[in-house]
This record gives C-alpha cells, structure tokens and sequence, in this order.
C-alpha cells in the first residue's frame, strides 16, 4: 500500500527527489492530483501526508488551497504546505502569507521564508509589525523583515505610530543581536541609516519599557559588531552616541524606576530589569524586594543570583527556602521520559541557586540539595549531584549520606542512580580511611 511504503521515509530527507523524480516523470496532474487528495484527505501517518503534500504542490490547484493551509496549521506540516501553495497557487505570495499568519515558531520561520522579496504592500507591512515574531528566536527573520519590509522607507514616512515604533525596537534587538542563526546588523545595507533615523524618532517619541528594553543593548552589541561591518567609523560613532543619549534621559530611567517599583506583571519586572543597568539605576534591591513578595519569575531570580555577592549567598539560599515549596518539589523522582515535559518554574529557579552555591554553603544549602536530588525532573536531580560534591566535598556528612543513600534507592534513572552511588562510595571510602 502506497500510503504505508510512504510512511516508511522521512519526509525532509526525500521531499526534493521526489518532487524532481515527479517532474521528471511528467505523471499526469490530474491522476497525481487525485492521488496526493486521497493521502491528505485519508492519511494516518505524518510522512506520508508530508509527501502527499509534495504531489499536491505539484499537481494542485486553487481548488487545494483550504486543504493545504488547514493541514500547514499543524506545525510538523506547514514548511511541506508552504511550498506547495507557493507552487500551487495563483496567488503565491497572498496564499503563503494566510499560511503564515496561522502558525507561530518553526511553522512561522518556514511560512516566512517563502515571503522573502514579496511586493505586496500589506504583507511587507505586516512582516515589519507582526511577522518575524515567533516563539523560537526572532533573530530567524529580523533581516528577512527589515529588508523586504523596506523598514528603512517605513521611517521615513511622515507619521510613524507607537505600534511601529515597538516592532522596530524588537526587530533591531534581535539584528543586532549579532552571532545568531541568520543574518544580522552587519549584513544588513539600510543599517546605519535605519538605526540613526529610529534614534531620531525616539528622541521625539514617549518612551515604553518595551522601547527602552531593546535600545539598552544598542550601544554596546554596536560596539562589538563594528570591526566585523563595513561601516564608517565616524558614522556609527554618531549612532552609538545618539543611543548613548537616549539612555541617560530622566524619563527613560523614571519609566524603569516606576516599573521596578510596581510593576503590572512578571514581564514587565523582567523588561525592567533587563533596562536597569542601561539606564543607570540600581535595581538590585527592588528586584530582592519582589523575590520576597513571592514573585517566581525566572528571569528575575537568574537576575538575582547572577548578581549577588558571593558572601550574601546563604542569604540567597535561606530565600529560596521561604519562597520554593520545596516539600512538593521533592515529592519523589520521575523517569527521564516522564519528567521531560515537568520543567516547572519553580525547578528552573532552584537549578539556578543552587548554581550558586559553594563550599561555604554546606548548612544552608543542604535543604535546597536534598529537594534538588529528590525533584521530578533528571535536569534538577543532575544539577543537584553535581553541587552535591562541590558543596560538601569527599566528606559527606552522616545525615547528608542518609538521604543521598534513600535517593539512590529511589532514583528511576540508571544513570542518575549511578552517580548517586559513585557519590556514595567516595565518601564512605573517604570517611574509612
């Protein structure tokens, strides 16, 4: 059976052959185009629906389009539906565009690609506001956004709105984001004049944290990214430096102290403190204030612990003890299949603390290691092993062997429970001697 023989490749590895060998062939449409319906239509297995789409794309029509972006909404499909309506359609570029505003992440990345050089107004206006946005990085289509959106024309136009301004910010954090998957500020020809005339507009503009959260990088990823560009030093020196002013107006670090002090959710916190150092403003202690109000954002607790004192450590740790529920994190372990999908917040945050301990940390830090090593996850219990030796050394104390030793009995995964016990015979062979 053709739908099973299919099913038995993988689709991304025989995709382009077979769309050559089809061609090649010169199969009638219409028998190709009935045959490629059926698998869509009555299809069970991922590849071969995958490379029904491949025939369809080949043979298809108009007639296909609602088929090809209902089945392209599904993300494992929608770079095989992509191109087969940029093949099919009449209306390429408006059919791939539909596609892609239906899918977020790889499935977005692979419906943009296709819009690369697009003259549809609309389009490239979206591209610039809405499109290169995805859940995976937005590096992957910054440049793609900027060149074929044309943003460089877009701010020159006479009224340039808040929405826009935004966009243009995320789009120009991620170019100059440089050293990422695609290309980046220094491949990009409209650069200088792009970041000059965006300076320009924010000068006139009120600030948003979302402005001032992108613009704080620009300087110094600018710095980095000239000897690598072929731009006139004296030309981005003046960039640098317009950015550089921008950062030190009062109402750009007045917006970031506002929102340090009250801010409306987790994100806005993070974008503040992201802000904070470009601006000037010390925002440690605030960001330790909301720590102890309880608030478990991630970023906000990398924040804190990357930037405490060695010496205030165990202050950190006592912390996490009073914010985690460290009870119901170390409710027993999960296999490595099982936990795969159980990385909660709550166990990001206690991997990152427990980065930071050392060994001085040996009391204060042994709640947080015994709930680490007992956690749902393998990621948190590896973490925890690998701070177990460092924390305490060889010399395992007595009660810290005992639930090192429970651990071990109760560990589902062969390789973790292995290196629990490696752990354990060091230090009784340690404590022998």
């Amino acid at each position: 059976m053709l739908h099973d023989r299919l099913a038995e490749y993988r689709a991304l590895d025989v995709a382009d052959d077979l769309a050559r060998e089809l061609r090649t062939r010169e199969v009638p449409a219409a028998d190709l185009r009935s045959l490629a319906r059926r698998l869509l239509e009555n299809g069970t297995r991922r590849n071969a629906v995958a490379l029904g789409i491949v025939m369809l794309g080949i043979a298809g029509d108009h007639r296909d389009r609602e088929l090809l972006l209902l089945l392209g909404s599904l993300e494992d499909l929608t770079l095989y539906a992509a191109v087969a309506l940029a093949n099919s359609q009449p209306d390429r570029d408006a059919a791939v565009y539909e596609l892609a505003q239906r899918v977020d992440g790889w499935g977005r990345i692979h419906a943009v690609e296709r819009l690369a050089g697009t003259q549809n107004p609309e389009i490239k206006n979206w591209l610039l506001r809405t499109g290169f946005r995805n859940r995976i990085l937005n590096e992957y289509l910054a440049h793609l956004a900027a060149t074929t959106g044309d943003l460089h024309s877009a701010l020159l136009a006479p009224d340039v709105d808040a929405e826009l301004l935004d966009s243009t910010a995320d789009l120009l954090a991620a170019l100059t984001g440089w050293g990422g998957p695609a290309q980046d500020i220094r491949h990009y020809p409209d650069a200088l004049p792009v970041l000059a005339r965006f300076a320009e507009l924010l000068h006139e503009a009120p600030p948003t944290l979302r402005i001032v959260c992108a613009v704080g990088s620009f300087p110094q990823q600018l710095k980095r990214a000239a000897p690598k560009a072929d731009w006139e030093p004296t030309r981005i020196s003046a960039v640098i430096d317009q950015y550089s002013a921008l950062l030190e107006r009062p109402d750009w670090r007045e917006l970031v102290m506002a929102e340090l002090l009250d801010p409306v959710d987790d994100f806005a916190l993070n974008q503040a403190l992201r802000s904070s150092e470009a601006v000037g403003f010390d925002a440690y202690p605030h960001a330790l204030a909301h720590l102890r109000k309880g608030v478990l954002s991630v970023y906000a607790w990398q924040w804190v612990a990357k930037r405490t004192p060695d010496h205030e450590v165990a202050g950190l740790a006592r912390l996490t003890q009073e914010q985690l529920p460290l009870d119901e994190m170390a409710s027993g372990p999960l296999s490595r299949n099982q936990s795969r999908s159980l990385w909660q917040p709550e166990d990001h945050i206690l991997s990152v603390v427990l980065a930071r301990l050392d060994h001085r940390s040996g009391d204060v830090g042994a709640p947080l290691l015994r709930a680490g090593i007992r956690g749902r996850t393998v990621r948190l219990r590896n973490v925890a092993i690998r701070k177990l030796a460092e924390v305490f050394g060889p010399d395992l104390p007595a009660d810290v062997r005992e639930w090192v030793g429970a651990a071990a009995v109760a560990e589902p995964d062969d390789v973790v429970r292995a290196e629990l016990v490696k752990l354990l015979e060091r230090a009784t062979l340690d404590f022998e001697q």
